[in-house]
């Protein structure tokens, strides 16, 4: 039976246990992160390595990749899809998710536009304390709506991916006993 291969360029820049090894930060967590299990691609470690690689993402900001990979240890995800799915959170998308995030958060706490009185803010002394007072008044909508998006993320990426695993494995199994093609029934 063929073992199936990653593409050349993903192959040469996934770590190898010793290099594992040598990094700083991993180092502690180096003799769990060398069980093969973790590394394998299978109907359970790709939904999980996906959700947990969205969840991260969606919640931490930054050092997302190493906190989604020391989290994918006890849950048995696979940990490159893990790592890799919290890149989906960068630079150019994090504004509109922020965004995103405050209006789920108002529409969840029920907010309206007389919540937060226009002349309290402008009452406040400073452009500072102004600039406070509406991070103040925006921080709970948009910490609420940060875990709806990660949990809502992760539980949709968990779903996809294993069916898109399944379909997989679908096309790949024989069509029939008699040998036919896959995919040609």
């Amino acid at each position: 039976m063929a073992r199936w291969r990653l593409p050349g360029w993903i192959a040469r820049h996934i770590p190898t246990r010793e290099s594992i090894e040598k990094h700083r930060l991993l180092r502690p967590f180096a003799h769990h992160l060398g069980k093969p299990d973790l590394w394998h691609f299978n109907h359970r470690s790709v939904p999980r390595g996906v959700a947990i690689g969205l969840g991260i993402g969606v919640i931490i900001p930054f050092m997302h990749t190493f906190v989604a990979a020391i989290f994918a240890i006890p849950a048995r995800a696979n940990v490159v899809l893990a790592a890799a799915f919290t890149l989906v959170v960068n630079p150019l998308t994090i504004p509109p998710m922020y965004w995103a995030a405050y209006r789920i958060g108002r529409w969840e706490l029920h907010y309206d536009a007389l919540v937060t009185d226009p002349e309290t803010a402008r009452q406040a002394s400073g452009e500072f304390a102004r600039l406070l007072f509406w991070i103040h008044e925006a921080s709970g909508p948009i910490a609420l709506g940060i875990v709806t998006l990660a949990l809502s993320a992760a539980a949709i990426g968990y779903v996809a991916s294993a069916l898109a695993w399944r379909a997989w494995l679908w096309r790949r199994k024989p069509a029939d006993e008699a040998g036919a093609p896959a995919g040609e029934i």
